[in-house]
Protein backbone atom coordinates (compact mmCIF):
# COMPACT_ATOMS: atom_id res chain seq x y z
CA UNK A 1 0.00 0.00 0.00
CA UNK A 2 1.43 3.57 -1.12
CA UNK A 3 1.72 6.16 1.66
CA UNK A 4 0.14 9.53 0.22
CA UNK A 5 2.43 12.40 -0.36
CA UNK A 6 2.10 14.70 2.45
CA UNK A 7 0.82 18.49 1.82
CA UNK A 8 3.60 21.01 3.79
CA UNK A 9 2.70 24.34 5.45
CA UNK A 10 6.55 25.67 6.07
CA UNK A 11 6.67 28.43 9.18
CA UNK A 12 8.18 31.92 8.53
CA UNK A 13 11.90 30.58 9.21
CA UNK A 14 11.96 28.19 6.59
CA UNK A 15 11.15 30.31 3.49
CA UNK A 16 14.21 28.53 1.27
CA UNK A 17 13.34 25.21 2.07
CA UNK A 18 9.67 26.08 1.27
CA UNK A 19 11.01 27.61 -1.98
CA UNK A 20 13.09 24.12 -3.03
CA UNK A 21 9.98 21.71 -1.67
CA UNK A 22 8.28 23.24 -4.91
CA UNK A 23 11.29 23.54 -7.43
CA UNK A 24 11.01 19.46 -6.42
CA UNK A 25 6.97 19.46 -7.11
CA UNK A 26 5.85 19.12 -3.89
CA UNK A 27 2.64 21.21 -2.30
CA UNK A 28 4.52 23.51 0.16
CA UNK A 29 2.26 26.97 1.72
CA UNK A 30 4.37 29.51 3.04
CA UNK A 31 4.05 33.04 3.96
CA UNK A 32 6.42 35.06 5.84
CA UNK A 33 3.24 36.88 6.93
CA UNK A 34 1.92 33.62 9.18
CA UNK A 35 1.12 33.87 12.57
CA UNK A 36 1.86 30.65 14.69
CA UNK A 37 -1.92 30.29 15.51
CA UNK A 38 -2.44 30.70 11.63
CA UNK A 39 0.42 27.90 11.07
CA UNK A 40 -1.48 25.42 13.19
CA UNK A 41 -5.22 26.61 11.86
CA UNK A 42 -4.04 26.11 7.86
CA UNK A 43 -2.30 23.46 8.53
CA UNK A 44 -5.37 21.59 10.56
CA UNK A 45 -7.23 22.78 7.91
CA UNK A 46 -5.78 21.44 5.52
CA UNK A 47 -4.21 18.34 6.93
CA UNK A 48 -0.89 19.83 6.37
CA UNK A 49 2.50 18.73 7.87
CA UNK A 50 3.94 21.40 9.33
CA UNK A 51 7.44 22.03 8.88
CA UNK A 52 8.91 24.11 11.73
CA UNK A 53 11.65 25.27 13.82
CA UNK A 54 9.50 26.04 16.71
CA UNK A 55 9.58 22.95 19.14
CA UNK A 56 6.72 24.84 21.26
CA UNK A 57 4.36 25.51 18.15
CA UNK A 58 1.37 23.60 18.24
CA UNK A 59 2.27 21.38 20.68
CA UNK A 60 -1.18 21.05 22.88
CA UNK A 61 -2.59 20.17 19.08
CA UNK A 62 -2.81 16.34 18.43
CA UNK A 63 -4.62 16.32 14.95
CA UNK A 64 -1.44 18.61 14.18
CA UNK A 65 1.05 16.42 12.41
CA UNK A 66 4.50 18.74 12.79
CA UNK A 67 8.33 17.90 11.89
CA UNK A 68 10.77 19.99 13.67
CA UNK A 69 13.55 21.14 11.39
CA UNK A 70 17.10 21.33 13.24
CA UNK A 71 19.28 21.86 10.68
CA UNK A 72 20.05 25.67 9.90
CA UNK A 73 21.27 25.09 5.78
CA UNK A 74 18.33 24.55 3.67
CA UNK A 75 19.86 21.86 1.59
CA UNK A 76 20.03 19.99 4.85
CA UNK A 77 16.79 20.48 5.58
CA UNK A 78 15.57 19.73 2.28
CA UNK A 79 17.14 16.01 2.74
CA UNK A 80 15.96 15.70 6.00
CA UNK A 81 12.26 16.25 4.83
CA UNK A 82 13.36 14.35 1.91
CA UNK A 83 14.30 11.05 3.82
CA UNK A 84 11.54 11.25 6.47
CA UNK A 85 8.68 11.20 4.68
CA UNK A 86 10.20 9.04 1.47
CA UNK A 87 9.96 11.40 -1.30
CA UNK A 88 12.83 10.71 -3.24
CA UNK A 89 10.86 8.79 -5.94
CA UNK A 90 7.68 11.34 -6.05
CA UNK A 91 10.23 14.01 -6.97
CA UNK A 92 8.42 16.26 -9.88
CA UNK A 93 11.24 19.04 -10.77
CA UNK A 94 9.75 22.07 -11.88
CA UNK A 95 5.84 21.34 -11.71
CA UNK A 96 5.42 24.42 -9.23
CA UNK A 97 5.94 27.80 -8.89
CA UNK A 98 8.66 28.60 -6.74
CA UNK A 99 6.97 32.15 -5.62
CA UNK A 100 3.54 30.87 -5.24
CA UNK A 101 2.68 27.14 -4.95
CA UNK A 102 0.30 27.11 -8.14
CA UNK A 103 0.71 24.30 -10.82
CA UNK A 104 3.04 25.01 -13.46
CA UNK A 105 1.34 24.89 -17.27
CA UNK A 106 3.10 24.28 -20.64
CA UNK A 107 2.48 27.28 -23.22
CA UNK A 108 2.93 28.07 -26.60
CA UNK A 109 5.27 30.53 -27.05
CA UNK A 110 3.45 32.27 -29.71
CA UNK A 111 0.53 32.50 -27.17
CA UNK A 112 3.02 34.42 -24.47
CA UNK A 113 5.64 36.24 -26.93
CA UNK A 114 4.39 39.52 -26.35
CA UNK A 115 4.70 38.82 -22.34
CA UNK A 116 7.96 38.06 -22.46
CA UNK A 117 11.76 39.96 -22.46
CA UNK A 118 12.59 40.43 -25.53
CA UNK A 119 15.76 38.50 -25.59
CA UNK A 120 13.85 35.67 -23.64
CA UNK A 121 11.61 35.25 -26.69
CA UNK A 122 14.75 35.59 -28.99
CA UNK A 123 16.53 32.64 -27.75
CA UNK A 124 14.30 30.44 -25.28
CA UNK A 125 11.72 28.17 -26.98
CA UNK A 126 9.82 26.33 -23.97
CA UNK A 127 7.54 28.02 -21.65
CA UNK A 128 5.29 27.50 -18.64
CA UNK A 129 3.27 29.32 -16.86
CA UNK A 130 1.96 29.28 -12.95
CA UNK A 131 -2.24 28.52 -13.40
CA UNK A 132 -2.39 30.50 -10.34
CA UNK A 133 -0.05 33.80 -9.95
CA UNK A 134 0.56 33.71 -14.15
CA UNK A 135 4.19 33.97 -13.81
CA UNK A 136 6.22 32.57 -16.29
CA UNK A 137 9.10 29.54 -16.32
CA UNK A 138 11.92 28.79 -19.30
CA UNK A 139 14.96 26.45 -18.75
CA UNK A 140 17.45 30.03 -18.71
CA UNK A 141 21.02 30.09 -16.97
CA UNK A 142 19.42 29.02 -13.94
CA UNK A 143 17.93 25.95 -14.89
CA UNK A 144 21.48 24.25 -15.09
CA UNK A 145 22.17 25.05 -11.36
CA UNK A 146 18.81 24.07 -10.01
CA UNK A 147 19.16 20.68 -12.33
CA UNK A 148 22.57 20.65 -10.84
CA UNK A 149 21.55 21.19 -7.15
CA UNK A 150 18.63 18.72 -7.73
CA UNK A 151 21.32 15.70 -8.43
CA UNK A 152 23.49 16.67 -5.96
CA UNK A 153 20.58 16.33 -3.21
CA UNK A 154 19.02 13.18 -5.01
CA UNK A 155 21.79 11.45 -6.10
CA UNK A 156 19.98 11.39 -9.42
CA UNK A 157 19.66 12.47 -12.69
CA UNK A 158 16.62 14.65 -13.95
CA UNK A 159 14.93 15.34 -17.34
Amino acid sequence: METAIPLFIADVHLGKLASMLRMLGFDTVYSNTFSNAALVNIALEQQCVLLTRNVTIGRHQHALQTFIIIHDAPAEQLKTVLQHFHLLAHIQPFSRCMVCNGALEPVAKETVINELPEKTAQYYHQFWQCTHCRRFYWKGPHYNRMVHFIQKITGDSIR
